[in-house]
């Protein structure tokens, strides 16, 4: 995985918690290559979008795009490169998949061409040009990137540029805006972990009858540590106030049911998870921290973000290949916390939940019974390693899952 334990451990935004900037970074839909060199041997979704990119030229005839770089994929690179003067190799690097992309979207070869980077430019996946070659050249300067120079934003600088973000305390979405380029560009300073969810003012007051945006942030994260149990629907109603009230009991605070500075402070940084001594109220011998429950389901979704395009290995518990179960075991396994080897017996130690939040396993009957799992992301979609693809991100609306949902426990 990529990065350092620490980074790995940063507690990032609520939009990254529930997992709202995933739904659309890893689409396989959105061409990406470039930012990394492909081979015979490799299994990976980048392969899939180089062997659909050479089907669109007339190269790849295998009815299938699978994934795999096999000798197929080997041969249509080869021909490729004859036909446009390249060294043949059979491999697709740099030259091969600029020449290839710039076939692909015009001379040009992307979406944004600008000489260089400035704090109006936005840059972000699928995006390529010089504007991509000066953002990855101040990445690697900085230590964040350390692959070829491509000017291809596609996931391995996706990675850096969420590294970049976590260390500097900025959203952490992938995207270079205006503030992190101005953090590029100035060399700001790398912070302590950014707090996990502050996107209300110190001098705010939510009461009984508040509305809006700022409610539902208050509820989301009243729910994510187990306080409120009813639908983030930005109304400050009664099941609001008793969440509210709970909160403020367990946290040593005057219980009047009023979020007001002291309560959204406390809520925001260090807060306490609603359960029994402060323990994780999952079955099964689970040994999680009794810290900050809301950073242990962030960290847990940034461990499983790292890991996308691992290849799915039958039996696999490691970064070389996972199954579905040894994934999420592995996940977890990262942020101290112990659960059972086998979907079944997820299943069985786990406590069930009407609606998964971020951070509760989905399972799905594919086989008869419990016998496929990811990890809840948010915005409808969970993160799992499918025999077909590898680690990636799926929608629980696709045809075939919304048909084996079976239901959602959590473990932590």
């Amino acid at each position: 995985m990529k990065g350092s334990s620490m980074l790995k451990k940063v507690v990032l935004s609520s939009t990254f918690a529930t997992g709202l900037f995933l739904a659309t970074q890893y689409d396989t839909a959105d061409a990406a290559l470039g930012d990394q060199t492909l081979r015979k041997g490799q299994s990976h979704p980048d392969v899939k979008e180089l062997q659909e990119a050479l089907k669109k030229k007339g190269f790849f005839n295998s009815p299938t795009s699978t994934g795999y770089f096999g000798s197929i994929t080997e041969d249509a690179v080869r021909e490729f490169q004859m036909k446009h003067g390249l060294q043949v190799d059979g491999i697709a690097g740099p030259q091969t998949l600029n020449a290839l992309l710039s076939q692909m979207n015009g001379n040009n070869g992307g979406q944004q061409t600008s000489s260089s980077t400035s704090n109006s430019t936005i840059l972000r996946f699928g995006s390529s040009g010089q504007a991509v070659r000066d953002l990855q050249e101040k990445l690697k300067a900085k230590g964040y990137y350390n692959h070829s120079i491509t000017g291809q934003y596609g996931r391995i600088t996706t990675e850096a540029v969420r590294e970049f973000q976590r260390a500097n305390r900025l959203t952490v979405d992938g995207i270079v805006g205006p503030q992190t380029l101005a953090a590029l560009t100035n060399q700001a300073p790398a912070a302590s972990a950014p707090q996990y969810n502050a996107p209300v003012q110190q001098t705010t007051v939510l009461r009984e009858g508040s509305r809006g945006d700022a409610v539902r942030d208050l509820q989301r994260s009243l729910k994510d540590l187990g306080y409120y149990k009813s639908s983030i629907d930005g109304i400050f109603g009664a099941g609001t106030t008793t969440a509210v009230r709970e909160f403020q009991r367990n946290m040593g605070l005057t219980d009047d049911g009023v979020a007001g500075p002291q309560t959204l402070n406390a809520l925001h940084v260090n807060p306490t998870p609603n359960t029994p001594n402060g323990q994780s109220s999952a079955s099964g011998g689970h040994t999680a921290s009794s810290g900050n429950r809301g950073a242990l389901i962030t960290n847990i979704v940034a461990n499983a973000s790292e890991l996308i395009g691992t290849p799915y290995v039958w039996g696999g518990t490691t970064p070389r290949g996972f199954d579905c179960s040894g994934f999420v075991q592995y996940v977890f396994a990262q942020q101290g916390v112990s659960i059972p080897r086998t979907v079944a017996q997820m299943w069985n130690a786990g406590t069930s939940v009407s609606q998964p939040s971020v951070g509760d396993l989905v399972f799905f009957d594919t086989t008869g019974g419990p016998s496929h799992n990811g990890i809840y992301i948010g915005n409808n979609q969970f993160i799992h390693s499918g025999s077909s693809t590898g680690v990636t991100i799926a929608s629980m609306n696709n045809t075939y899952w919304a048909k084996r949902y079976i239901g959602a426990k959590r473990l932590y």
